[in-house]
């Protein structure tokens, strides 16, 4: 394969091609839309150095997917444009004056594309009447000023609709491209369709010709069919809905399927509302195996949407919508009393922005062990990866990883029998308009669910606030928790812990407490239930749920189940053990953590590296417990042996969507979730068995419960084999006692980490307990300081994976 010509005269003819696509984008007359994104692609790589010409290309594919519907349009490429918009106005010194004057407007054409993307309306109408005026100064039959000319109307008639105030669109004139013609036709039916409209039944039936004609006109190949088929069948809908006619029903699901047909499959971003209004459809017409085929298969489009994403927000924001569907397709699952396929819904919802944002650490890698390294070198070689590679490889991973298909009740067994494991719950909170449910895959039988109508968190109840408090570093909050009278917050927490098996654990593990072993239940709580220490729910006879029952947790069953398949990596009396860093005036000091990472060090890691400070204060000569020391080990670079990871420290999250993180307060700077994933992404990562984060807050998710994405998490995504995480600001003392006799009973007795972890919550818990002949005198004075049996003291950790 030849070289690229970058010479000035090829430099040029690059230029002139992407100027033409560009003007057959504005003039509706490109008919092959992946084809010209490609040659984009192909253009854009071959100047990657050259600035000028990779923005023109930029805000090309961006006008070319804005006007012919493409589905690869994404607000990155978007943005790229925006961010250059020197480069654009520069780009072709000298050319024709119709290409000037169409590069002179295109950046304010982003801006107002990119407002309408992103449901900013307002700014929207207004950008593009801005445009409108300018393009009025344009030379007669310039392809933008006609473009814009030609879709001015149907703009003013959509946001009209979407103010709820009246909308005309005049009849297109003789001359208009078919593709506008068609759009006319297709604004002109759907506003037709609109709630307050669908009782005119004259009106109605004029929409509804309109759209069979725009329909009629566009060729099957056309990339506004797929979005014209759909409005129809969604007229159709309206119209059952108002007249109730069955007949309605019938032509919407045919032309419905039509469109799914063309769609594809679910990268087209009609994908998820096609199968949505289909499963309502076939439901009415009792064809729910059908339905239920179709409502899963619209959450793929959830899922892709999320996984497409070149921007946290935008994946966040597709990440709760993918949610939201997941529970809603889940309730209509249970109300027709299919468990198994609740299952895969909820299952599809969860755990998509930890993927989204583990995907791209390290796709070479990926890639290459999935058989692709043709693709792989592509990806390496290519500094800005085009969104069309972003696709394939995403098609590849998502393939490979299984991600669009939720695992199936076999798998879900499989992994349970592997990590022996009696069941996998799901708790899904209650709603104002369905009961809350406990959806279980047992390791044996048929998947069975329990309706759970006290399954929800009252805002603003005691509980609540208690939690809220509980979970925040916010110096008010915490006084206002310290301000509580030891009574009333004791009530406070018997009220929690009471409710927590009333509400849900008592029902769940009922069928499991008369077994002659210990019960071992994996729980997903979904939404505000993860703030919840379901390892504390109280029986009436008082006895907690740790003791009766070993609960681990997890993202998701796709996770659970790689985590079961994942080879076993044994916990060496090596590793590295950090403790209270000096982070200057970002956080207090940890004594007593300084205290339990040194007695853990000594006695059952005598050959780890121990970084941070000694009991003393002292820094040690191995680190003061840096990122870099943290980096330096998971990659391997250098340190001894060893797969155990032992982090004494603070621990922070924030929520704000500009900042939103969750990281660990180490000396000279932070270490973020995203950070730690990049390092274990390597190649060359160390193997990791056991990550103790013994540091507030790194088990809640950074943006929102549902996406299932935390400190904790982060870690299994990454190839951690098991993971102790916190829900909540943990105390310093109890916290240091806990995390000593979990060392205990899993290196001095043996047990594995959940296991470990359950019997150093029941030692806290009994009154009888007594310290190991090893443990250091002053963590045993401390048992004297404080009171091991307080909720707060052994119920903020829960372990994840193995």
């Amino acid at each position: 394969m030849g070289q690229p010509d970058r010479s000035p005269p090829g430099r040029q003819a690059a230029i002139a091609r992407i100027a033409a696509i560009q003007r057959a984008a504005v003039d509706w007359n490109v008919t092959d839309v992946p084809g010209a994104l490609a040659e984009l692609d192909r253009l854009a790589g071959e100047f990657a150095d050259d600035r000028q010409v990779r923005a023109l290309a930029d805000a090309t594919v961006s006008a070319l997917g804005l006007v012919h519907g493409s589905p690869l349009l994404d607000l990155g490429r978007m943005r790229a444009a925006l961010a250059n918009l020197d480069d654009l106005t520069e780009a072709v010194p000298g050319a024709a004056p119709a290409v000037e004057a169409a590069l002179a407007l295109m950046p304010d054409f982003l801006r107002a594309a990119q407002a309408h993307q992103e449901g900013d309306t307002g700014t929207a109408r207004a950008l593009f009447a801005a445009l409108r005026i300018r393009a009025d100064e344009l030379p007669p039959g310039d392809p933008l000023g006609s473009a814009l000319a030609d879709v001015a109307p149907l703009l003013d008639a959509l946001y009209a609709g979407m103010e709820d105030t009246e909308a005309q669109i005049p009849d297109p004139g003789p001359d208009t491209p078919d593709t506008v013609r068609a759009l006319h036709l297709m604004v002109r039916g759907g506003l037709a369709m609109r709630p307050d409209d669908a009782s005119d039944p004259e009106r109605v039936e004029a929409g509804l010709d309109d759209l069979r004609a725009v329909v009629a006109s566009l060729p099957g190949h056309h990339p506004y069919r797929v979005m014209c088929l759909t409005s129809l069948g969604l007229g159709l809908a309206r119209r059952w809905e108002v007249g109730g006619a069955l007949a309605d029903v019938d032509e919407a699901i045919t032309v419905l399927e039509e469109a799914r047909t063309l769609a594809g499959d679910a990268t087209h971003p009609l994908w998820s509302f096609v199968n949505e209004l289909l499963t309502m459809l076939l439901r009415r017409r009792g064809r729910e195996p059908l339905a239920r085929q179709a409502a899963l298969e619209g959450l793929r489009g959830y899922a892709w949407q999320v996984l497409r994403q070149p921007e946290p927000a935008a994946a966040r924001a597709a990440a709760r919508e993918a949610v939201e569907a997941a529970v809603g397709i889940a309730n209509g699952c249970l109300a027709h009393h299919q468990p198994a396929d609740a299952l895969r819904a909820l299952d599809a919802g969860r755990g998509l922005l930890l993927f989204a944002t583990t995907a791209w650490r390290d796709p070479y890698t990926r890639l290459v062990g999935a058989g692709h390294r043709d693709l792989a070198d592509e990806w390496r070689a290519t500094e800005h990866p085009s969104p069309r590679l972003r696709e394939r490889i995403l098609a590849v991973l998502t393939r490979d990883s299984g991600l669009l298909d939720p695992p199936d009740l076999a798998e879900i067994r499989d992994a349970l029998r592997r990590l022996a494991v009696d069941a996998l719950v799901y708790l899904v909170p209650a709603t104002a308009s369905s009961p809350g449910w406990a959806v279980i895959a047992p390791v044996e039988g048929p998947a069975r669910y329990l309706p759970l109508s006290l399954l929800s968190i009252g805002a603003g109840t005691d509980v609540d606030r208690y939690l809220t408090a509980l979970a925040t570093r916010d110096p008010e909050a915490t006084r206002e928790v310290g301000s509580i009278d030891p009574d009333i917050l004791a009530d406070r927490l018997d009220a929690l812990c009471g409710w927590a098996w009333k509400a849900a654990m008592g029902p769940v593990v009922e069928p499991y407490l008369d077994a002659e072993r210990v019960p071992r239940l994996v729980l997903v709580p979904m939404g505000d239930l993860a703030r919840v220490p379901w390892q504390a729910a109280r029986a009436p006879d008082g006895t907690y749920l740790v003791q009766r029952v070993a609960l681990s947790q997890a993202a998701s069953a796709r996770m659970l189940c790689d985590s079961a398949t994942a080879e076993r990596v044994p916990t060496a009396r090596t590793g590295l053990v950090l403790a209270d860093p000096d982070t200057g005036d970002r956080a207090g000091s940890l004594r007593s953590a300084r205290l339990e990472a040194y007695g853990i060090h000594q006695v059952f890691y005598p050959g780890a590296t121990y970084v941070g400070r000694r009991p003393d204060g002292s820094v040690s000569h191995s680190g003061a417990g840096t990122a870099d020391d943290v980096r330096s080990w998971l990659r391997a670079d250098g340190t001894p042996a060893g797969s155990l990871l032992h982090l004494a420290s603070h621990g922070v999250m924030e929520t704000a969507p500009a900042t939103a993180s969750s990281r660990l307060l180490l000396a000279g700077g932070d270490l973020t979730a995203d950070e730690l994933v990049e390092v274990m992404a390597g190649a060359d990562r160390r193997p990791v068995g056991l990550v103790v984060l013994a540091a507030c807050h790194t088990g809640r998710s950074i943006h929102g419960y549902d996406e299932a994405y935390s400190l904790g998490t982060m870690f299994l995504a990454a190839g951690a084999r098991s993971v102790l995480s916190t829900q909540w600001s943990v105390p310093d003392g109890e916290t240091s006692l806990l995390m000593y006799m979990f060392h205990h009973f899993l290196v001095a007795e043996r047990h594995p980490p959940g296991d470990a972890l359950r019997r150093a919550q029941m030692w806290m818990l009994d009154d009888r307990r007594r310290p190991p002949r090893h443990m250091p005198p002053a963590l045993r004075r401390m048992l004297d300081d404080t009171d091991p049996v307080r909720v707060v003291a052994w119920a903020g950790f829960t372990h994840w994976g193995q």
